[in-house]
């Protein structure tokens, strides 16, 4: 079979376009987190906004609601994307980044919790400061973020699976669409922190442990597509062959070039911080 560009087969996503798509949305989703949970919060509460960078939105006071809102936005944002992605008729660019920007938000908000909780740092950690018995909470906190992360790596990995079941995705193209991403995406969150003016801890437990750890979910769904569609692991499994054309996902200039921008933008600016006031 004749190869292309990328030197795939014809049957596999290129994987330019796929590092271009993580880096929007993992850009996308940090910035939701920030200025859309946060930012939006402070305007909600009168709380004033000193900087936004890749790290944080730092702030004159503390609040409980602006902390908890950055993991809120996720968690909607989120939902969101996901329910676009499965009114969506066709397989593409646009309906993956969709579909990664929903699984990273999802992880991110409810990865946040367990974060918060086993480690009493972030966000999560001021909404439950000064309340007592301090470890009860913290368990709380803890276990509602592995239930809550362990039903979002599901999800993520069903609409996947539904997209190798009608036959659009090819089950050997979804490891391609996941981890150049999470690579991507990883060291794009590391390179924001590492620029941060605020303390150079948070490369570590903002940057790796986003970046990373929060995301590391993302890096089970092919296992999970693969055992849930061979051997008939249920209704539909293993018929994605015949089931409708594969559409791996083309080289994209326009998805390059945003990738490009975005990474300088996101490294470069936002990485040492913008002030607001």
């Amino acid at each position: 079979m004749e190869s292309g560009k990328d030197g795939s087969d014809g049957t596999r996503s290129n994987l330019w376009t796929v590092i271009a798509i993580a880096i929007v949305a993992y850009a996308g989703c940090d910035m939701a987190h920030e200025v859309l949970g946060h930012g939006v919060a402070c305007l909600l509460v009168g709380v004033r906004p000193l900087a936004l960078s890749t790290v944080a939105l730092q702030t004159g006071t503390s609040s409980r609601l602006v902390a908890a809102a950055g993991s809120i936005a996720n968690v909607v944002f989120g939902m969101l994307a996901m329910w676009l992605f499965r009114r969506g008729r066709s397989f593409g660019a646009g309906r993956y980044f969709l579909w990664l920007f929903g699984a990273l938000n999802l992880l991110n908000g409810t990865g946040y919790l367990l974060f918060s909780g086993l480690l009493d740092i972030g966000d999560w950690a001021v909404v439950i400061s000064g309340h007592y018995p301090h470890w009860a909470w913290r368990a709380f906190i803890a276990a509602a973020g592995a239930a809550l992360y362990i039903g979002a790596i599901r999800l993520i990995a069903g609409n996947m699976i539904s997209l190798v079941r009608s036959g659009d995705v090819s089950r050997r193209d979804v490891g391609r669409l996941v981890f150049p991403s999470y690579i991507a995406g990883g060291l794009l969150l590391v390179a924001g922190s590492a620029l941060n003016r605020i303390d150079p801890s948070l490369v570590l437990t903002s940057g790796v442990s986003s970046g990373f750890g929060a995301m590391v979910g993302l890096a089970l769904v092919p296992r999970i597509v693969e055992k849930r569609t061979v051997g008939g692991a249920g209704p539909g499994a293993g018929a994605s062959a015949a089931a409708g054309p594969l559409r791996p996902l083309p080289f994209s200039r326009g998805w390059v070039i945003a990738g490009v921008v975005v990474a300088l933008v996101f490294v470069l600016v936002l990485g040492p911080g913008v002030r607001l006031s």
